[in-house]
């Protein structure tokens, strides 16, 4: 998982230190505990995405792009809002160690029978970033954020299978502009429109499979590639920004095992990092693979567990049903502990809320 640790920034005279600073901020979105030559291809601006949405998916190993229950589905697998028969809506938000925070939402509804739209928003931010200058005084905090926006939508082609499309934006702000004498800093960057395709079939009752392609765009190479400008009168360096290309493939399988309904999920990533169309060389690629599990041990009740990577991750969920009028209304609760096994953290305050409204 991400660590999204503090810099120091001296903002001072020097424009090269607000350079690097700035790139240093850019570069907190590479894979936690890589060092090597692939730390250094592209621009790794998915950290947000990569660390998924969804407190019950967290919970399972962040794995949820084969599950036609997983929300938001505009973020997993914009092939699930096919599957929508209602409209559903989720919540959710976590505290990590670091003073790191997070959160998404998503709201998604069937159109007719057979097509459905969602729309989903994570977050991650730093709630106590020190800026400090070159005497190492303390000047303020910043609370720099980061986020990603879905519009996804569905078309169920058969009753098995269906196909999506989903555009998505980011939005970086740094907050350290006020800091900075003499120089017209921006804080806020937006990325330009990416897409990405997903497919999902289930198969039978137990089956299902999905295959997902993020972060494709319109430019050269097909690259999900952007330039920032972090001062008005280009007073600081040019950066770029590129967003790996994704393919995620995942598996489903449903059973019962003592009468009890137990699941299992598992999904394998492929980021392609650098900034080409295709290209096999292996030093341009990360492969990850996450697994989860999950049993109703009690009616309405689920105790989950699962892997991201060599991170662990356990979860409990607790579904309610609230009457109103004639009408009842289900919602459920989760709540996720996160283990960062690289930089031996733990993270116990995820929770989430899920409702449908029929």
């Amino acid at each position: 998982m991400f660590r999204f640790d503090k810099h120091s920034i001296c903002p001072k005279p020097r424009i090269a230190g607000l350079a690097i600073a700035l790139s240093l901020l850019t570069a907190a979105s590479a894979f936690a505990g890589v060092v090597d030559k692939k730390s250094a291809l592209g621009g790794y601006d998915g950290f947000v995405e990569r660390m998924g949405a969804g407190t019950r998916e967290l919970g399972r190993g962040n794995t949820g792009s084969a599950d036609t229950s997983a929300m938001p589905g505009a973020y997993w697998n914009p092939a699930i809002l096919g599957f929508r028969q209602n409209f559903n809506y989720t919540l959710n938000a976590e505290r990590r160690s670091l003073d790191r925070m997070g959160g998404s939402l998503g709201l998604e509804t069937s159109v007719g029978n057979r097509m459905g739209i969602g729309f989903a928003m994570l977050y991650r931010g730093d709630i106590d970033f020190d800026v400090i200058n070159e005497d190492d005084q303390t000047l303020g905090t910043a609370t720099p954020f980061f986020s990603m926006m879905y519009l996804g939508f569905s078309y169920r082609a058969t009753r098995r299978d269906a196909f999506g499309i989903s555009l998505s934006l980011g939005y970086d702000n740094m907050d350290i502009a006020e800091y900075y004498e003499g120089v017209e800093l921006v804080d806020g960057f937006t990325s330009p429109v990416a897409l990405n395709f997903g497919w999902l079939r289930q198969w039978n009752e137990k089956w299902s499979s999905s295959v997902v392609i993020r972060n494709i765009s319109f430019s050269r190479n097909l690259s999900a590639r952007w330039t920032r400008t972090p001062s008005t009168d280009n007073s600081v360096a040019v950066t770029e920004g590129v967003r790996p290309k994704v393919l995620q493939i995942g598996l489903g399988y449903r059973s019962r095992v003592f009468g009890k309904p137990v699941y299992a999920w598992m999904e394998a990533l492929d980021y392609q990092i650098a900034d080409t169309l295709l290209v096999f060389d292996p030093q341009h690629h990360v492969w990850t693979g996450r697994v989860g599990f999950e049993c109703e041990i009690i009616p309405d009740g689920t105790i989950r567990i699962g892997m991201d990577g060599l991170d662990a991750m356990f979860g409990l969920g607790y579904k309610f049903y609230v009457r109103i009028g004639k009408k009842k209304y289900l919602f459920d609760v989760n709540y996720a502990l996160t283990y960062e096994s690289t930089a031996g953290l733990f993270n116990p305050l995820s929770v989430g809320v899920r409702g449908f409204i029929p």
